[in-house]
């Protein structure tokens, strides 16, 4: 698959976000996880700068977080937001270190799934994400979904442009999640919208 990788963009990443959405993603990121289940093992995938570590800390007490970022800038920077002895695991790499991690009661994808195209998004990441969520397990999704919208329809290409000159992220559209996890076995629990449904925080299970 081609490398989708952040690191030009590690040091901006957050400013640029906030000057195109305020705070609007990062309340998403957060809504849903006072329902989360406390003292689970928790996989991140695509956390960015890692400045949710210590709220999903905080909030979930998990017992143990693995952090998977292929940026190596942006896991650098997430190291930055926790103290050492805090349950978090590193790791550098993509969808190739997923099967190589174990089981899961929890799977956190904030912001990643838009990365790819639907095809390759249900073989190469929602596939091998459920074979290693544990039975009951839970998925929590955000991110941008598709919408008739005209503003936000022309907000997707005009990021998409920007995110395959700046980071080789090849997508062009986004993909039918709820299609595809439900297609994987997977249930919806809760979802909220915001930005007329362009963002959601969706909880599944398995």
């Amino acid at each position: 698959m081609e490398n989708k990788n952040f690191d030009f963009i590690a040091p901006y990443y957050d400013k640029i976000v906030k000057l195109v959405f305020g705070n609007r993603l990062r309340v998403a990121q957060v809504q849903l996880l006072p329902l989360l289940p406390q003292n689970q093992r928790i996989l991140l995938i695509g956390g960015g700068t890692g400045w949710i570590l210590p709220e999903l800390i905080r909030i979930c007490q998990p017992s143990e977080i693995v952090y998977l970022e292929k940026s190596a800038q942006m896991l650098s920077l997430s190291q930055n937001q926790v103290p050492k002895d805090y349950p978090v695991v590193w790791v550098c790499g993509g969808e190739e270190k997923l099967l190589d991690l174990g089981q899961f009661d929890l799977i956190f994808t904030p912001f990643l799934l838009d990365l790819f195209p639907e095809p390759e998004l249900e073989l190469h990441i929602i596939q091998p994400l459920v074979s290693i969520l544990k039975p009951s397990g839970h998925w929590l999704l955000v991110d941008f979904f598709q919408t008739n919208h005209y503003y936000f329809t022309f907000l997707t290409k005009v990021m998409y442009t920007f995110f395959r000159y700046v980071s080789g992220v090849t997508n062009s559209q986004l993909a039918d999640y709820p299609k595809l996890l439900s297609r994987n076995k997977l249930v919806l629990k809760h979802s909220q919208e915001w930005m007329k449904g362009y963002v959601k925080a969706q909880l599944w299970q398995k």
